[in-house]
């Protein structure tokens, strides 16, 4: 048994999103490379560094060693590992103006914090709320529940 979790994920966003921020959410669905500059999107990359012994490694003060090692949270591609079907993203132009976003991938709960963060900067940027709709299952499930966002908070099913 895995705690994987399948999302499925559709905005409309405006034609205001910077060219910065178009190359970082390009980079976060797997379409293009990561940007030179500073990512925005998503800033939280922070993980503690694992030993030989599969414990976090300590400072002399005992405080975790962290690394930062970003990675694009909505990219993976080709056949799901557990919920079955298809995992892409998808980024075009809309014909009267703006992007649609869709996106389904399979994500740990390890990985919800970076998620979180992605779907927040999404939310806020969506040209209405009835363009963000976002869904997630456990993989074992049959049924798809909404995800909101409330208050600048996920909230999850």
């Amino acid at each position: 048994m895995a705690d994987i979790y399948d999302l499925i994920l559709s905005v409309n966003l405006p034609d205001t999103l910077s060219d910065a921020e178009i190359s970082e959410l390009r980079w976060h669905l797997g379409l293009a490379p990561q940007p030179a500059t500073p990512l925005s999107l998503v800033t939280d990359y922070a993980e503690p560094l694992i030993g030989d012994d599969g414990q976090p490694e300590e400072d002399e003060q005992g405080n975790w060693l962290m690394s930062y090692e970003p990675y694009p949270v909505l990219a993976a591609k080709g056949p799901a590992h557990r919920a079955g079907g298809v995992l892409l993203s998808a980024l075009e132009p809309e014909t009267r103006g703006g992007w649609a976003l869709t996106s389904r991938q399979e994500f740990h709960p390890d990985e919800l914090g970076r998620v979180d963060e992605l779907l927040l900067w999404l939310h806020e940027r969506a040209v209405n709320s009835l363009d963000f709709q976002c869904h997630v299952r456990f993989y074992e499930e049959d049924t798809f529940a909404p995800v909101s966002v409330t208050e600048g908070e996920v909230i999850w099913p």
